[in-house]
């Protein structure tokens, strides 16, 4: 895997070191790094050069960008603004991939710059993406961790290789640079928004529906009018006696849907009539969020990648049960497994909040009692190491 590092006047050391923390991450991911130093780029004058050739080449060979500038003046640095100027000249399949903008100040606007990169890049043909915002005031030692664990997540967001979704502003770039409709969708039409479509029958049911294309929105400069809605009327005018039938079923399913609520919490509960039914949840029962599935997104994956665990975890609080499986330096959660687990772990939601927020260890836990594990404990040191980065 490559990624392209577009650097723009990265001279503050704050920046510089930020920057290394990054790169020595993804190294360790064994992740190729391609530096790319944009102040090399001459001035946008819409057509394209030789050196942008370059640039865009090792971009388009690159699973990610990471785009890294100083922020003058509230706004990202001229070489940054140059390379996407001289962007516009270019297929958007060129840049289809994530971003990580990183953005630093020593006054104002770094959020405003990563703003305006993620903005721009979307707008060219990118892929979503994630910013880092950095400040002259900001505590280096807090960063830095931070920096490590962004490091980790734009590299697994380039791993689930998602699908590139095309913007309402992407689509209106387009047609003003082609003349055309956005050709993001041609090979699924169903799926371009902008367009109402209506069959053919309810064309000829409702002539005054006038349906609208993008290109035809963009020309004449109108705007798209909500469709009327249409009220359909009853096929059969119930009588007098079918309207009294009708609301006495009617309240006799309310009355049925009442005793179901208020019925004690069993297996399968008898009712009257001699059908068993399952009882319904009540309306004021607490929906439990599932915290195992967010262990994956703590997990270090520049760890040992020899280390193949098999976790069962049991949340003692919410009886909630699942595995964690490490595996080939990767790490993920499912409900069930017929793998044997190597270890069991037993503790309370808030003990693994605590161990999760790096403010116990696992080894801490298990001798405080606050931690019960069935098996080898001696794993304990190793998913210091795999979640909380402790050593």
């Amino acid at each position: 895997m490559k990624i392209a590092f577009l650097l723009a006047q990265c001279t503050p050391q704050y920046l510089k070191d930020s920057t290394a923390i990054i790169i020595k991450v993804l190294k360790e991911l064994d992740v190729e790094i391609e530096l790319i130093e944009l102040n090399k780029l001459p001035y946008f004058n819409g057509k394209k050069t030789k050196e942008m050739d370059k640039v865009v080449e090792m971009v388009h060979s690159s699973k990610g960008v990471i785009a890294v500038t100083n922020v003058p003046m509230l706004s990202v640095h001229g070489a940054m603004q140059t390379f996407f100027d001289c962007a516009t000249v270019y297929d958007a399949e060129k840049f289809d991939k994530p971003i990580l903008a990183i953005t630093y100040s020593e006054w104002l606007g770094e959020v405003e710059a990563a703003e305006k990169i993620l903005k721009n890049w979307s707008i060219i043909g990118g892929t979503e993406g994630y910013k880092i915002c950095l400040n002259k005031g900001s505590d280096f030692n807090y960063i830095s961790n931070r920096l490590e664990r962004m490091a980790e997540d734009f590299y697994r967001l380039i791993k689930q290789s998602r699908p590139n979704i095309s913007s309402t502003e992407r689509q209106i770039y387009h047609y003003l640079k082609t003349g055309e409709a956005a050709h993001f969708f041609a090979s699924s039409p169903e799926n371009v928004p902008l367009v109402n479509k209506v069959k053919e029958d309810e064309v000829s049911a409702a002539p005054e529906i006038q349906v609208k294309n993008f290109v035809d929105i963009l020309k004449e400069g109108s705007r798209v009018e909500k469709p009327k809605e249409v009220v359909a009327k009853p096929l059969i005018d119930l009588s007098t006696k079918e309207q009294t039938i009708k609301e006495i079923a009617s309240l006799l399913k309310k009355q049925v849907s009442e005793e179901e609520i208020d019925a004690p919490k069993e297996a399968f509960t008898a009712i009257s009539s001699g059908i068993y039914k399952k009882p319904s949840v009540h309306a004021n029962a607490q929906i439990t969020v599932k915290r195992l599935q967010q262990i994956p997104h703590y997990f270090v994956a520049k760890h040992d990648k020899a280390l193949q665990l098999v976790l069962k975890y049991t949340i003692t609080n919410s009886n909630e049960q699942g595995f964690i499986i490490i595996r080939n330096g990767d790490c993920e959660y499912i409900d069930d497994t017929s793998l044997a687990p190597t270890v069991e772990l037993m503790l309370s939601d808030e003990v693994l909040n605590e161990i999760l927020t790096k403010k116990i260890t696992y080894q801490k836990a298990f001798m405080l009692g606050k931690l019960k594990v069935k098996g080898n404990f001696a794993i304990l040191p190793k998913l210091d190491q795999a979640f909380t980065g402790v050593k």
